[in-house]
């Protein structure tokens, strides 16, 4: 027979080892093909965000003014945790204005400890979602010392709000 020659075990043995891992590559090309395929079609939430007094959205801000229209709370270098959790937090610095519910002249401000809660996540439209309650609390107690418990002020998007000088909820929109 000519041209033909017989294969030692060696070679049948190298023979068959190629083609099991070409097998072996296929299958694993074709799994690795179906799950990248199956996540691709998982569609992605927006962002959660915040908004400044009802505009402005932004995901994890750090300035917040905590009373709208005015300078009165303003809340600076919030550091956020949980960010896009059903409950967000921040700790940060607020800029007080302690003319604002008495009868100054100029301001005079302060700055003082805050903590924030963001919660009541909604949806803005198809591309937006955003926290519609913020909640603030100064931890050292309220830095407006000679206050009654209550004050009022224009504040969210113009509307007359109860301002407690100790904590308040604020109801944000999109």
């Amino acid at each position: 027979m000519r041209g033909h020659r017989e294969l030692g075990s060696e070679q049948v043995m190298n023979l068959l080892a190629g083609k099991t891992r070409a097998v072996v590559v296929t299958l694993t090309f074709a799994l690795l093909l179906l799950t990248a395929c199956s996540h691709a079609t998982k569609p992605v939430p927006p962002p959660v965000t915040l908004g400044f007094c009802g505009n402005n959205l932004q995901v994890r801000p750090g300035v917040v003014l905590v009373v709208c229209n005015t300078d009165d709370i303003t809340a600076r270098s919030l550091i956020w945790s949980d960010w896009g959790k059903p409950t967000a937090s921040a700790k940060g610095s607020a800029t007080v204005d302690l003319c604002a519910f008495t009868e100054c002249a100029s301001g005079d401000y302060i700055y003082v400890p805050i903590e924030m809660t963001a919660s009541k996540i909604v949806h803005c439209s198809k591309k937006t979602r955003a926290y519609s309650t913020l909640r603030y609390v100064f931890p050292r107690g309220s830095p407006f010392k000679n206050m009654p418990a209550i004050g009022y002020t224009t504040g969210f998007l113009g509307q007359d709000q109860t301002v407690p000088p100790k904590n308040q909820t604020v109801r944000l929109t999109c």
